[in-house]
């Protein structure tokens, strides 16, 4: 009917070679994706490709990127490098864009973003300079738990629209195939995912207004031989204040009413990443309460809510949290940006003779941040020494 709008036709040109690129984290099932759309292109098409991933140890939390090329015209692909130029950028997470900004890297006017977000192609903000084609936004999470099928099921149904290479009902059956071990239970639910993605998929041409996120550079300095740390100094904080594992998990966060919780405790034993935030009465005349949860450090493993004796941590969508559940901060007084300039700018050799004695009298929580501590004690008292015996 006239007064619905319709959302305007896409269009993209056949092209004789497609590069597709996948950003996510362990246990997103980019991987996954990656080898189903490489079979629908080689074996399925009859087209010249090739698929490869790099990931680290494969756990849940570390960065996975998967790669596929093919070839229309059958040409022979024998690079196994990365793909610096994507013509397609599949985004399993949006918390990705801010985290890790470098995935956006080598996109151009002639690249089509596809978004795991629930947001509209309108709302999706990039880092300024950032330019591409076209943005598609498809809910994957919420319908994954919908359907209760894997959310790389609803991605793929989404990015089959701007793959015009391959056709989509092919795509389909390869998804199938892929899971053909799984039972036929399995398989009706993935690929009623993909449908789904299909058709409810997103999509706007890109804005330049669209970049206007401040970029961010690498916090750590480019290291030579002027500046490079000594041995042994762990030069990244890792799993310290500066971790951010939004990015880790699948859209789905645990809970807290505080209203049932009687404070046992048994969930910050069980926590590896001790997201939970406690009050406690410095003078002891009180038992510790908990507050709340840092969603900064939850990675949704959900270990906590299989532990909870009462039922006071629920798994709910990331975006049913309320403000207040994200208002509740381990380290609420560190100043972040601060720390960040401190690290872009350090310069290793002059900082350690240079330290002075006001820096080192730090309170608790910002010396768990001075790069200093990463050093191994009583460094400059040592090496002093060394040069006044020799």
């Amino acid at each position: 009917m006239w007064f619905f709008k319709r959302q305007k036709a896409l269009s993209i040109p056949l092209r004789p070679g497609v590069a597709i690129r996948m950003e996510a984290i362990g246990g997103q099932g980019a991987n996954s994706s990656g080898k189903i759309l490489a079979e629908a292109a080689v074996l399925k098409s009859d087209f010249t490709g090739n698929h490869f991933s790099s990931f680290g140890s494969e756990k849940r939390g570390s960065p996975v990127r998967s790669f596929v090329r093919f070839s229309t015209e059958k040409k022979v692909i024998r690079s196994a490098s990365f793909i610096d130029h994507p013509d397609l950028l599949i985004i399993f997470h949006e918390s990705l864009i801010v985290s890790h900004p470098e995935i956006l890297q080598g996109v151009s006017e002639r690249t089509d973003i596809v978004i795991n977000s629930p947001s509209s192609p309108r709302q999706i903000r990039f880092p300024q300079g950032t330019i591409c084609r076209t943005i598609a936004t498809i809910s994957a999470v919420q319908l994954a738990r919908q359907l209760q099928c894997g959310q790389n099921a609803v991605l793929l149904g989404a990015a089959a629209r701007f793959c015009p290479e391959i056709s989509s009902s092919v795509i389909r059956e390869t998804l199938g195939d892929f899971f053909q071990d799984k039972g036929v239970e399995v398989i009706e639910k993935n690929l009623s995912g993909f449908d789904a993605g299909s058709a409810e998929v997103a999509w706007e041409s890109f804005s330049l207004n669209q970049a206007s996120l401040e970029a961010t550079e690498n916090a750590l300095p480019d290291l030579g031989w002027r500046n490079a740390p000594i041995g042994g100094v762990i030069t990244n904080p890792g799993n310290s204040v500066l971790k951010n594992h939004s990015a880790s998990r699948r859209g789905v966060v645990p809970q807290l009413k505080k209203e049932i919780c009687f404070n046992c405790g048994y969930c910050d034993m069980v926590c590896p990443d001790f997201c939970f935030v406690w009050d406690i009465d410095p003078l002891g005349e009180r038992s510790p309460t908990l507050k709340g949860i840092d969603y900064q450090y939850c990675k949704g493993c959900q270990k906590c809510v299989a532990v909870c004796p009462v039922d006071a941590l629920k798994p709910v969508l990331e975006s049913n949290l309320t403000s207040q559940d994200l208002s509740v901060k381990a380290y609420p007084e560190v100043d972040f940006q601060l720390i960040q300039e401190r690290w872009k700018h350090m310069d290793w050799v002059a900082y350690v003779d240079k330290i002075s004695e006001k820096e080192r009298m730090l309170t608790p929580q910002t010396e768990l941040l001075n790069p200093a501590t990463y050093l191994r004690p009583r460094f400059s008292e040592d090496m002093a020494k060394k040069k006044k015996d020799s």
